[in-house]
């Protein structure tokens, strides 16, 4: 299972944030329409990030660096570089849950994603290196779940939220390709051809894995951005009835 739910910044969200001077409402923690409708808002008026506060731009989310074990057995590695994800400003809350007894939070979002990224396909049993482009689209569904406690502040109480755990669904056939030099040199190498078969047998689960992979990369600048928030106002400005 995959940690992965960015793909972002949604947990705290009907929270009062002055943005070009609008504020939004608190919500009561069990209306998913209002809190859905304060972080659609929220995202489209913060995804280029705010200038000081700690809260990063999402949209595009360039991720430096990633390195995917696509299949141990095969000896199958993916090291991407510059990856660029669009689509983070328009996912949608799917479920919220947030239990007060235990002071645990469930964030669940859907995003139609928009990936493009420099491959590094590696051999690691052969010792063979292919590089090119990669682009993917796809829609997934993330999950953050995170424990909190209430630190009192004056005269207000504050969130802060603790470590996270992301996990990622993909939903239906991702769309992915490959740059032409890169297809050219895989179609012409003999090893790369001999493990074509058992590629393409696991084809849409490998690349299913490897989208959430990205995706719950991207997920750690969404808690960081709900961390973000939690410093800035108190519980108040966030829910109504906590």
């Amino acid at each position: 299972m995959v940690v992965c739910k960015s793909f972002l910044l949604l947990t705290f969200a009907c929270f009062v944030l002055s943005v070009k001077g609008k504020y939004f409402d608190p919500c009561y923690k069990d209306d998913i329409k209002c809190l859905s409708k304060a972080t659609e808002d929220f995202l489209e008026k913060t995804y280029n990030g705010v200038a000081e506060t700690q809260i990063k731009p999402f949209d595009p989310l360039i991720i430096p660096e990633l390195n995917v074990v696509v299949d141990q057995a095969m000896g199958l590695t993916f090291d991407f570089k510059n990856i660029n994800i669009t689509g983070l400003k328009n996912q949608q809350i799917s479920d919220f849950q947030m239990d007060t007894s235990k002071k645990s939070v469930l964030l669940k979002t859907r995003a139609v994603l928009n990936i493009v990224a420099d491959l590094k396909i590696k051999f690691t049993n052969k010792n063979k290196e292919f590089t090119g482009t990669y682009t993917a689209s796809t829609t997934a569904l993330g999950a953050s779940q995170y424990s909190y406690t209430l630190t009192k502040k004056g005269d207000n109480e504050f969130f802060d939220v603790g470590p996270e755990t992301n996990t990622c669904e993909i939903i239906g056939e991702p769309v992915v390709t490959i740059s032409d030099n890169l297809a050219s040199a895989l179609e012409n190498d003999s090893d790369a051809q001999a493990m074509k078969p058992d590629y393409e047998d696991n084809k849409t689960s490998l690349r299913k894995k490897t989208l959430c992979q990205i995706v719950e990369t991207a997920y750690i600048t969404v808690i960081h951005n709900i961390r973000a928030v939690a410093q800035i106002f108190p519980k108040s400005a966030f829910f109504i009835d906590i």
